[in-house]
């Protein structure tokens, strides 16, 4: 792993494991949740999940300081441990990459809080996170996050077609899921140091998989229309692959068992992924319309019934695509009467969006509120005050923190939440978290109202691809309803060690906010804009300058950070009659003078000194 910066190196030591009462989530967040929630910086901060996810060779460049390029032999994946390929398809796959037995299969994004990768949940995910976006533009402008959103979503398009053979416009064959689930799930550790043997899975004409076909060719068609004006070779392209995913779906539909396993199998049908895929596509062929003589392969007819014999009673998932068929055909404004009642239908059988209690229902239940949500606020056409929409803003504010434990489930947001998630490389040590992967979403409490902050107790703690993308498209929904203000988390990107605020996303036509320049009389709280190359050799550490160094010299740190102290400058005297200017500080209700704060010695108080004031606490004790 190379390190970008002084920022990366430190930020393992700033978000090591607590000491004493202080916690990396107390430290560097400032912002304060809960009863009528930001949607806009919940938004932008979500997707930040994604790059805490990223697997593969370019890791190392991007957003987060404490990610870094992993599984990088998936770049030359073996054919001799690929399953499902037939001879004549390796063949033609070696033929393609010039006679070599291997292929490149990394990039991509982790499943969950494994290392799995799943073109099923990143086709699910990445839809979905491209339809919020359809239907909410305005949310992602407005939160100035549609060049992050663009990234993550072209990193994703990028290895759907990377895996992706073609013969002509027809699939060759793809790679549907690299690593085990035994292997992958038996060894707790950070995703930079693995080297474990990970097989891949592949998908042919003699070896279908058409549930993973459909969501990959949803995911690459909706990705197209995202990019239709600001990169239209690159939405082409994206395109092409959509349309020749979409025919393999309908002419080879049998969903592929090889490599799931227990916990991520296929259903025993993959008709809804075919009817999701063939309504993108057609959306996408039009240049981001519904086409008037659309007429669908499958149709609706009432309570949960769809032509064919085809029954459907469960919401919008990873594996069920049918709630967000009939969604997305309501807002075309195809047969609108029908899909809406179909969803009404479908969201009362799921217990709805209520405005008093929180519909926690299955395992990693955030997800499938979040899917609810998504129907609830179409079903709102706008309308903030309609009850559709204030049960959707009820069910997310919960999970946004105003509920009875006073923590929000998207971790970064608000003052407090889950410190035990089960994801490795944030919690490497399966203990608490080393690293804040700020906008994950965790599964949250039970229908009982039960939750544990638990890595090994997955349902509670666990995040995954899909659960940010159903977060996503219903987040976005909410903010076009109830606006909200992204500028909030400008204070939580410069501050936080896990980020590297002077990234720039996509093609770099947006610069993130700069930090402020504070008045020369009294020292910066701001993060510095140009990182010293090195650390000074020698650094006093007895911030309250009462001979000892221990943890309240970082608590003093701390609380200068988050402005919860009064600084004012006077006049003072020394023991020897001296008149000279102090700085007095007030905190917890006692008057310091004179602090150290400035342990890094660069003139400036900011993030840094408390890095090496904790560095030093860690290892000096």
């Amino acid at each position: 792993m190379k390190f970008k910066s002084l920022k990366k190196g430190l930020a393992a030591v700033v978000s090591a494991a607590t000491i004493a009462t202080c916690t990396v989530g107390n430290l560097f967040t400032p912002v304060t949740a809960a009863g009528d929630a930001n949607y806009a910086e919940a938004l932008a901060m979500s997707l930040y999940f994604f790059d805490a996810n990223e697997c593969g060779t370019e890791v190392d460049d991007n957003c987060l300081t404490w990610r870094g390029n992993c599984h990088t032999y998936d770049a030359e994946a073996s054919l001799d441990n690929a399953t499902g390929l037939s001879a004549a398809s390796k063949s033609a796959i070696m033929a393609q990459n010039g006679g070599k037995n291997t292929v490149d299969v990394s990039g991509g994004y982790h499943d969950a809080g494994d290392h799995i990768k799943f073109n099923k949940t990143m086709g699910f995910a990445m839809t979905s996170l491209a339809w919020s976006y359809y239907s909410h533009p305005n949310a992602y402008d407005s939160s100035k996050s549609t060049d992050h959103l663009k990234h993550i979503l072209k990193k994703n398009a990028d290895y759907l077609m990377k895996v992706t053979y073609l013969d002509g416009n027809d699939v060759l064959a793809f790679c549907y899921l690299v690593g085990d689930e035994g292997a992958d799930h038996g060894e707790w550790t950070p995703p930079e140091t693995q080297k474990m043997t990970r097989n891949t899975y592949w998908a042919d004409s003699s070896h279908p998989d058409g549930c993973t076909a459909g969501y990959m060719s949803s995911c690459l068609a909706a990705t197209s229309i995202v990019f239709k004006d600001s990169n239209p070779d690159y939405a082409k392209e994206c395109l092409k692959y959509a349309n020749a995913l979409e025919a393999f779906a309908k002419k080879y539909p049998k969903p592929a068992s090889d490599g799931y396993g227990s916990m991520y199998q296929n259903s025993n049908s993959a008709d809804d992924e075919i009817a999701f895929a063939e309504l993108w596509c057609a959306i996408a062929n039009n240049g981001g319309t519904l086409p008037s003589s659309y007429n669908p392969t499958y149709k609706c007819i009432g309570n949960g019934q769809y032509t064919g014999g085809i029954y459907d009673y469960y919401m919008y998932t990873w594996d069920k695509a049918w709630c967000g068929y009939a969604t997305l055909l309501a807002e075309c404004g195809y047969d609108t009467s029908t899909y809406e009642n179909e969803m009404k239908f479908e969201l009362n059988n799921q217990g709805g969006c209520p405005t008093d209690k929180y519909n926690a229902n299955g395992w990693g239940a955030s997800r499938y509120n979040c899917s609810l949500q998504m129907m609830s606020i179409a079903l709102a056409k706008g309308d903030a005050n309609s009850n559709y929409a204030k049960g959707a803003k009820y069910q997310m504010d919960y999970i946004l923190g105003n509920n009875s434990f006073g923590m929000s489930f998207l971790l970064g947001y608000g003052d407090k939440w889950p410190v035990r998630i089960h994801h490795r490389a944030a919690n490497p040590d399966n203990s608490t978290l080393k690293y804040t992967p700020y906008g994950t979403l965790v599964g949250g409490p039970d229908s009982s109202g039960n939750y544990e902050d638990n890595s090994e107790r997955y349902q509670f703690t666990e995040p995954a691809l899909d659960y940010n993308g159903s977060f996503a498209l219903a987040c976005a929904g909410l903010v076009d309803l109830y606006g909200g203000d992204a500028s909030a988390l400008d204070s939580v990107i410069a501050a936080a060690p896990e980020i590297d605020e002077n990234y720039k996303f996509g093609d770099g036509n947006v610069t993130p906010p700069q930090p402020t320049t504070e008045p020369t009389t009294e020292p910066s709280t701001e993060p510095i804009t140009t990182e010293p190359t090195t650390e000074p050799d020698k650094v006093t550490y007895d911030v309250d300058n009462n001979g000892s160094i221990n943890v309240a010299d970082l608590v003093l740190v701390q609380k200068y950070l988050i402005k919860k102290c009064q600084v004012e400058q006077r006049e003072a005297y020394t023991t020897t009659g001296e008149y000279v200017w102090a700085t007095y500080y007030y905190i917890d209700g006692k008057e310091y003078v004179n602090l150290n704060l400035d342990l890094y010695k660069d003139n400036k108080i900011n993030v840094f000194d408390a890095v090496v004031l904790k560095r030093y606490l860690i290892y000096n004790k």
